[in-house]
């Protein structure tokens, strides 16, 4: 047996005698059939590559692979026709049989199943009840309404809510389910949507106030989404109960009110920032401060709300507190009004009782500006209390000892029967004199004691200004050689700037070695911080006397003074956030001056 043996056949042809009608009639049908045998698998195979979730996959393609084989019987019936391939023929059929029955046993197999699948029918009744018992489980409540603002549809959540049963609210106006007070506001508020419906998605801020058929209040969180059917047009209306969180936040506003009233007219600064950083509370002195009304601060992120050089100081340690940590600094804050304040600020982290998870910051601010400033005076009275006992102890001795032991000899002169005149007005002239060293000391003293108790009146002074004034009424005296780069605005006491000013010329004036003082002054400015540099060009101080030029009573030997003019120039310069150096210079009494503007 031969697969290709032809010779001892004759083709199919020959059956149909030749005859067209008859060879056309079955050669083209058999095409056809062929044809479309071969594409029924081909499609198979892609309808089958495209959905993996197809069941019954084997059972499909065991009838791809049997149409195949029927496609390739129909091709070699058509081959026979002029070819007698008989054979070959013959072992195709053989197998197309073998899969055909192979193909009927496994589609017998699964012919149960395949009659137990749903009908489209079936199956679009149970996707809806499906739907339809999603939605009557959701955790929201949901009514479909006409446009009169009837109730077509509600879910559960809509009947627990409102305490109503289902045939009560069908067909029922949507105002059945709000209080008395506000029906009339919401019919007006429904006929406005009406006229033009637009989606209002929940959480957009919109509360309302429902009525349950018991009496009950609730705060509700409402949506809206209109719908457009073939039939007819409904909107959508999403309800979610917020009861329970419009009672937290009034329950924290009262608390806060409270704390607000418990708090307001403390001095130090109360603040809350939560774990993201924005402010969830303030106390009346936070606004004070800051001169800002409490609505501005509150839901605003610190990072925001702090100028920057007062975050650049705390956002690290802003950061610790957030993580746990307890924070205890010094800082100095730069106040709208009350210009540059040094704080003591504590920050303790506020954890939630279940979690243990840090939830915010309690931040507490003392302003010690006012303690410092008291504790600076406290140590400048100490320290003029200390200077009065040195003056007692040391200074005034001197001069008490010397009238102490003249009067005992003018005693002595006095009583004596050979007085002796020139002794006695030597004596008289001693003591005179040394009392009015006393009086000029004391005198003195006092005068510095008044500077202790000034109170500075501080205010915008330009530098500029100041100076060209200074020199204009010295005119013919001093001779000034000024160097003022820049605009320079001072914030101080005018007064008490121009006394320091005054003390130094008055100084080189009269240790001037000319008949017009020299006087050259540079004034620059970092930051706050203005620098002057103050140079004359008289008899100069020596290096031993420049060490200890600003205590009281020293002076050099050539002046006349009682050497308090210097002491005079430092304390007044204390009192307006400043301070005086004596640089060592080969000609002339040679200043720094620096002064912190606030």
């Amino acid at each position: 047996m031969s697969l290709f043996n032809i010779d001892n056949f004759m083709p199919h042809g020959h059956c149909y005698l030749w005859q067209t009608d008859i060879l056309l009639m079955n050669v083209i049908s058999d095409i056809i059939i062929s044809l479309c045998y071969l594409a029924i698998p081909l499609l198979i195979t892609v309808i089958l590559w495209r959905r993996k979730d197809l069941p019954f996959k084997s059972t499909i393609r065991v009838f791809a692979v049997f149409i195949f084989f029927c496609s390739l019987t129909h091709v070699m019936e058509i081959v026979n026709v002029w070819y007698p391939f008989y054979y070959l023929t013959g072992i195709l059929k053989s197998m197309t049989a073998i899969i055909s029955v192979g193909s009927t046993y496994i589609i017998l197999k699964s012919i149960k199943k395949i009659l137990e699948l749903p009908s489209l029918s079936n199956l679009e009744h149970r996707l809806f009840d499906d739907v339809h018992h999603v939605m009557e489980k959701l955790p929201v409540g949901l009514i479909l309404s006409d446009r009169r603002g009837r109730i077509n549809y509600h879910n559960e959540y809509i009947n627990n809510l409102f305490e109503y049963s289902r045939e009560e609210l069908n067909n029922k106006e949507v105002e059945i389910l709000i209080d008395q007070i506000n029906r009339k506001k919401h019919i007006q508020q429904k006929e406005e949507y009406f006229e033009k419906p637009t989606e209002k998605s929940m959480g957009g801020g919109r509360v309302l106030q429902g009525k349950t058929k018991s009496g009950d209040l609730k705060f509700l969180e409402i949506g809206l989404r209109p719908i457009s059917l073939q039939s007819s047009h409904l909107t959508l209306v999403t309800i979610k109960d917020i009861t329970t969180e419009e009672e937290s936040k009034r329950k924290v506003a009262e608390t806060l009110k409270l704390i607000n009233v418990a708090t307001y007219g403390m001095p130090s600064l109360l603040s809350y920032i939560d774990k993201d950083g924005t402010y969830q509370f303030v106390n009346e002195a936070y606004t004070r401060k800051w001169d800002v009304k409490s609505e501005k601060v509150l839901n605003c992120n610190y990072k925001e709300f702090l100028p920057e050089g007062t975050l650049a100081a705390i956002e690290q340690k802003m950061n610790q507190a957030l993580s746990g940590e307890e924070l205890n600094f010094k800082i100095r804050v730069n106040f709208p009004k009350e210009g540059l304040r040094e704080l003591d600020v504590s920050y303790k982290p506020y954890r939630s009782k279940e979690s243990n998870i840090v939830e915010g910051v309690v931040v507490l601010a003392h302003d010690i500006t006012e303690i410092n400033n008291t504790l600076k005076d406290l140590e400048a009275s100490n320290k003029q209390l200390e200077e009065y006992v040195f003056l007692v102890s040391h200074d005034l001795r001197a001069p008490i000892r010397h009238i102490t032991n003249f009067i005992e000899l003018l005693f002595e002169q006095l009583g004596s029967e050979d007085q002796n005149q020139e002794k006695i007005e030597k004596y008289t002239s001693i003591i005179k004199a040394n009392s009015i060293k006393i009086q000029g000391m004391i005198s003195g003293m006092l005068k510095i004691a008044s500077i202790n108790q000034i109170v500075p009146q501080f205010e915008s002074t330009n530098i500029n200004s100041f100076f060209n004034k200074l020199s204009i009424s010295y005119k013919g005296l001093v001779q000034f050689d000024l160097s003022i780069m820049e605009m320079i605005d001072i914030n101080c006491d005018e007064g008490l700037l121009e006394s320091i000013f005054l003390n130094l010329i008055e100084n080189s004036i009269s240790h001037s070695q000319s008949a017009e003082t020299r006087v050259k002054i540079h004034v620059s400015m970092e930051f706050n911080k203005v620098t002057i540099d103050y140079k004359d060009f008289g008899v100069g101080i020596s290096s031993e006397l420049a060490k200890s030029i600003f205590n009281p009573f020293i002076k050099s030997q050539e002046s006349q003074g009682l050497g308090l003019g210097m002491t005079i120039v430092s304390r007044s310069l204390e009192k307006i956030h400043g301070e005086i150096k004596c640089l060592p210079s080969q000609e002339g009494a040679h200043f720094e001056i620096q002064i912190v503007s606030n």
